[in-house]
């Protein structure tokens, strides 16, 4: 890989991921639906989006699916039927493919990645020295591929749908004993998903029992769950992604378009900013807002100078100018420097 790929990969993943800053992956899937120029195309729109990694699922269909799928699924007695096998093959694309989409990738500065779901479509991957790996949630047991991916030692971002507390516990195990930095997403694989299944409570739980950073893999019907995942610590974000709302494709209704990848992108930054930073008092911005609402100390009827105050002598009234009232019985019983006219604040210079 060149030096520029991994500067870009870098200052659009590693640096983000240590600084707590977001992350948007485009997940252009199948959406190609085999198709090269439809493959570049989502490239360019993603980047153009403003997503930092895009991302494809690379597959051998004879080695992803059993022959005998489709009986096996209904519970009926096994039966020869490859049509399964057949519909993913037209979604197959050859390693010069991705070797010009990584191009194209590059040119654009996003990050190309992709999830392998086979030894040959990591042997393709491992060819283009792809700088991070995708574990799908599907793949989460595939034990033999984990340590493929492993033995690489490189960046990897784990999707948790359709796991097991025990099953994402050895995962871990088995990439980081190998030096991985792992990266979990918080996933439910429904397409879409209901807003009652989202389940957002478990980025949390996740963070706290494997103490490594937790993203979210959003399949929700609007952008208010990634929003929500903010609050929860979530910085890393991967939604899928389409051409325009017409696009026939596979993952269309869980999909954004460009503008809708935008505004996501525009949501979730918004919802970081509202964060903020977690400090108590508070910030400049209400300091006009305080000054008027808040209130000070003032005199009851003009006092004289050399006048040791009584409570009779004072009030508490706005604007918040003045002596704070908390400073109320701290100056009663002490003098005034100075004539003090009736309804205006005192201060502290005026007190001896």
């Amino acid at each position: 890989m060149r030096p520029f790929y991994m500067d870009l990969f870098t200052e659009k993943y590693v640096n983000k991921l240590k600084n707590n800053l977001p992350i948007f992956i485009a997940e252009i899937g199948l959406n190609h639906n085999g198709k090269l120029d439809e493959a570049m195309a989502l490239v360019k729109y993603a980047a153009q989006a403003g997503a930092d990694l895009v991302k494809f699922q690379v597959f051998n269909s004879e080695k992803f699916y059993s022959v005998y799928t489709k009986s096996l699924l209904n519970h009926e007695k096994p039966q020869y039927d490859d049509s399964t096998i057949q519909f993913f093959k037209k979604f197959e694309l050859t390693f010069n493919d991705y070797k010009t989409l990584q191009k194209l990738s590059q040119e654009h500065e996003v990050i190309f990645f992709a999830s392998c779901f086979d030894d040959d479509s990591f042997a393709m991957m491992e060819r283009l020295n792809v700088p991070l790996y995708k574990v799908a949630s599907s793949e989460i047991t595939n034990v033999p591929l984990l340590q493929r991916i492993a033995s690489t030692h490189k960046h990897v971002i784990v999707s948790t749908g359709i796991s097991y507390q025990h099953e994402i516990a050895h995962a871990i195990q088995l990439l980081q004993k190998e030096h991985c930095n792992v990266v979990l997403l918080h996933c439910v694989s429904l397409y879409p998903v209901p807003h009652d299944a989202v389940n957002l409570l478990r980025i949390r739980n996740l963070q706290q029992l494997f103490g490594v950073p937790v993203g979210f893999s959003d399949h929700a019907k609007d952008n208010r769950a990634s929003m929500i995942a903010v609050a929860l610590g979530a910085r890393v974000f991967e939604k899928h992604f389409k051409l325009s709302k017409d696009h026939d494709c596979a993952d269309k209704d869980v999909s954004l378009t460009p503008e809708e990848f935008k505004t996501y992108i525009e949501d979730i930054n918004t919802a970081i900013s509202m964060l903020g930073d977690g400090s108590i008092d508070y910030k400049e911005g209400e300091a006009a807002v305080a000054r008027s609402a808040r209130r000070s100390i003032f005199a009851t009827r003009d006092i004289p100078a050399g006048t040791k105050l009584q409570y009779s002598d004072v009030t508490i009234k706005r604007p918040g100018v003045g002596l704070s009232p908390l400073k109320l019985d701290e100056i009663v019983g002490k003098k005034v420097k100075c004539a003090i006219q009736k309804d205006m604040p005192l201060y502290e210079e005026d007190i001896e």
